[in-house]
């Protein structure tokens, strides 16, 4: 039987309450050298027979080859509508307020090591399970790894519900100090509470939560260290034995001290960053979770074993509706990889025939961030990618479950895009209309160009975009103060700080403090659903259509997205102008499902996932 527990306006469950020493470092690292000040700078509906109505009015679907993708039942479709003219999307920088006071370390140098140039992400969990979203900040360092360390280290902020947070790192025993690019959270030993995974240089690392507000190092044999220069990670369960997998995308092959060229000015001696064909690509792995917490690499085996993808961002969903979890991963001038599980262990590489591992022009672009959301309404999720500048951040349309369209220019977000490199990355609803919206953070990686001639800055303009329903996108004048200046963006991170009922986001900023954004957009109807799997985690992959004022409207719980962050996995859905829902409907991971009738909105759903019949 399913359980359902409606937890109290706002989403609280209320049964829970809940290079020396650093001023030698200072004297020796050349000034800007990378340590920041602190200066900001297939389910069927259950609402009876519907008829399939026609798609939106978006290019004609290009011929595709191969065979048809597996969807369990009919998706049902419903023809977009252009979304009326409304009070725009607006977030208020509460940054100041917010009681963060970490400071983000790139390690940049006159030197320009490559890996300085990529930064870091930021993770929304709600570590403590008292209800409340925290923060997890990660950040590099100066380099080699052996020389004293000028960063302050990683930090977790403990959320009080309201926007603001309290710094209870070393309390919890998470203030890891090495170099880390991304974060994964997941339950990793099943215990019922969420463990941090870190990604970096130097090697990777595991904290286990131990369920009081403190986490265990796990030692060297957790067997998901990987050893190489790692971006990127996502936990998912992609055999269904009921143990979080892991899968982590790696850069390239790097080391300090090794030969390199010299890019930038020899006469001027000015160094900026190389270009990423510089750097050899890595293997990336697939761990599997032998069910002790503990991993073993299985690439080779479930078919995904490729050295052609410098990988940063991953996001994991199910994107054909098979009811298994797939993998999109964005690689640097390389192409992006899309994995479909077959559901027997392995999967299929549909990379070079998917149609979104390249621009429209076939072209390898620059991939950054990365997301998965039905912008269109049709039950089939999107994919999105983030660029480099006089590129542009790309829409691809999901055709039938395995084959894609660019429809960038046609949802009119190049244009926008060419100027700026997009890192961190969102389709979500910030309007709360049910249409999923768009934002991009925005950074260049060279702060140096003006002395060789090239009138670039790094700082640069982040960008939101709002669903019109139609297809297309419209570019949001003024969506808030962080919005009308410039910043070196990397990471970012999505989820409901305040739990009022819309969607706030956090921005890791390159060797500054990180912006925190309340959203203040103008209030309308909403449904949460926090979707539990068998052993009270988020049960990723799960599978949610919410019916309401005519509409039938989409989403899952996924794992990874944006760059190297992690999001709320709670399913927050708009309403729009509807002040009811009709019902939802919901298809778990074990294949069973689940209905509510007539939820109340305003209100989070607590679900947990039914146990499956025995086979």
């Amino acid at each position: 039987m399913t359980r359902l527990i409606s937890l109290p306006r706002g989403g609280s469950p209320s049964t829970l309450d809940a290079l020396r020493v650093v001023a030698l470092a200072l004297l020796v690292l050349p000034a800007g050298a990378g340590c920041g000040t602190g200066d900001a700078g297939g389910m069927t509906s259950t609402a009876g027979s519907e008829a399939i109505s026609s798609k939106p009015a978006i290019p004609d679907r290009q011929a595709t080859e191969g065979p048809s993708t597996r969807i369990e039942a009919p998706v049902v479709r419903k023809a977009a509508v252009k979304v009326p003219d409304a009070p725009s999307i607006r977030f208020r920088d509460a940054s100041e307020s917010s009681g963060i006071n970490f400071v983000h370390c790139s390690g940049n140098s006159v030197d320009k090591h490559f890996p300085t140039a990529n930064g870091s992400g930021v993770a929304i969990f709600d570590y403590d399970g008292d209800g409340k979203l925290d923060l997890y900040f990660a950040t590099t360092r100066n380099l080699p790894l052996d020389a004293p360390n000028a960063s302050g280290g990683n930090k977790l902020y403990r959320g009080r519900g309201d926007g603001t947070f309290e710094d209870v790192t070393d309390r919890a025993g998470v203030g890891d100090h090495g170099w880390t690019h991304g974060v994964a959270v997941g339950d990793v030993d099943n215990d019922g509470d969420p463990d941090l995974y870190l990604a970096g240089l130097g090697g990777n690392r595991l904290y286990l939560n131990n369920g009081d507000g403190t986490f265990r190092k796990a030692g060297p044999g957790m067997g998901a260290e990987c050893g190489t220069w790692a971006s990127g990670a996502a936990f998912f369960d992609y055999d269904a034995d009921g143990d979080l997998d892991l899968y982590v995308s790696c850069y390239g092959k790097w080391a300090f001290g090794d030969e390199r060229p010299y890019c930038g000015d020899p006469e001027k001696r000015v160094r900026t960053y190389c270009s990423p064909q510089t750097v050899t690509p890595e293997r990336h792995f697939l761990f599997r979770n032998r069910g002790d917490g503990t991993f073993e690499d299985v690439t080779a085996a479930a078919g995904i074993l490729r050295t052609d993808g410098r990988g940063l961002g991953v996001v994991a969903c199910d994107v054909d509706r098979d009811g298994r979890i797939d993998l999109y991963v964005a690689n640097d001038l390389s192409p992006h990889f899309l994995f479909l599980n077959r559901g027997d262990g392995t999967f299929e590489d549909v990379t070079e025939s998917s149609g979104a591992s390249a621009s429209e022009s076939g072209r390898f672009q620059a991939g950054m961030g990365v997301d998965a959301e039905d912008v269109d309404g049709d039950g089939l999720p999107e994919l999105f990618a983030t660029h480099f500048r006089e590129d542009y951040a790309t829409l691809y349309r999901n055709l039938d479950g395995r084959n894609f369209q660019d429809i960038s220019a046609f949802a009119g977000i190049v244009k926008d895009c060419l100027p700026n490199v997009g890192w961190g990355c969102a389709l979500a609803d910030f309007d709360n209309d049910g249409w999923p919206d768009m934002m991009v953070v925005n950074g260049h990686v060279d702060d140096n160009l003006r002395q060789i001639g090239r009138d670039i800055p790094q700082a640069e303009p982040s960008r939101v975009w709002r669903n019109r329903g139609d297809g297309r996108f419209r570019l949001v004048a003024d969506p808030g103060p962080f919005f009308a200046a410039d910043h070196v963006a990397r990471g970012a991170a999505f989820g409901d700080l305040d739990n009022d009922g819309d969607l706030d986001a956090v921005v890791s900023l390159m060797d500054g403090r990180p912006a925190v954004l309340l959203n203040e957009s103008a209030p309308r109807p909403w449904i949460r659903l926090e979707l539990l799997g068998g052993r009270s985690r988020p049960a990723t992959g799960a599978m949610v259509q919410v019916r309401s004022g005519g509409r039938v409207i989409h989403r899952q719980v996924k794992a990874g997205g944006s760059y190297l962050s992690v999001n709320d996995s709670r399913i927050l859905v708009g309403l729009g102008s509807a002040e009811r829902v009709d019902g939802v409907d919901i298809r778990w991971p074990n294949g069973t499902r689940t209905t509510l009738d007539s939820p109340e909105i305003r209100r989070t759903h607590r679900v947990l996932e039914p146990e499956a019949a025995p086979r």
